[in-house]
């Protein structure tokens, strides 16, 4: 046999497999990335659960966290703490699920149904009132993704109810 023809053979063979390594790896890559997004979906609707289930389970909390959003001049000094301690908590899950949602890991459907929701607890008198002294904890770019909006970006304004 001519070693000419088994170069090429050899050639022909060695880019068959490389097609075939690089499918596989994009299809093992592609699998990553939807249990990646799967997972970060899972935590991220976890976390904002497990917020709401503690206001939830507390009729204390809902009471003060209830009036907090409209009319927080009418809490103690005491029951606005608590509801700035949970605007912390609540905003912080909000500011990891933005982060995710621009690394790519959130995808459009899931982000556009939290982004209003953000929006509209953003906009309520109780979370502006919390805001003002709260801000700088927070990233300089989630700062100004909040600050940019207006009560008009909201889809459905007005005194939604839970």
């Amino acid at each position: 046999m001519n070693w000419d023809a088994l170069a090429a053979i050899a050639q022909v063979l060695s880019a068959i497999a490389v097609a075939v390594t690089v499918m596989y790896l994009a299809i093992q890559v592609r699998r990553n990335t939807l249990a990646s997004q799967s997972q970060t979906y899972y935590l991220a609707t976890a976390a904002l659960s497990e917020a709401a289930s503690l206001i939830a389970t507390s009729p204390q909390l809902s009471r003060i966290y209830r009036i907090a959003l409209t009319k927080p001049t009418e809490l103690s000094e005491d029951e606005f703490f608590q509801f700035a301690l949970i605007g912390i908590s609540q905003f912080r899950r909000y500011e990891n699920l933005y982060f995710q949602y621009r690394a790519g890991l959130v995808d459009d459907d899931f982000w556009s149904g939290q982004r209003e929701n953000i929006f509209w607890f953003f906009h309520c008198p109780g979370m502006q009132a919390w805001w003002k002294d709260k801000r700088l904890a927070f990233s300089k770019s989630f700062r100004e993704f909040l600050e940019s909006s207006r009560p008009t970006d909201l889809k459905s304004p007005g005194d939604r109810r839970f």
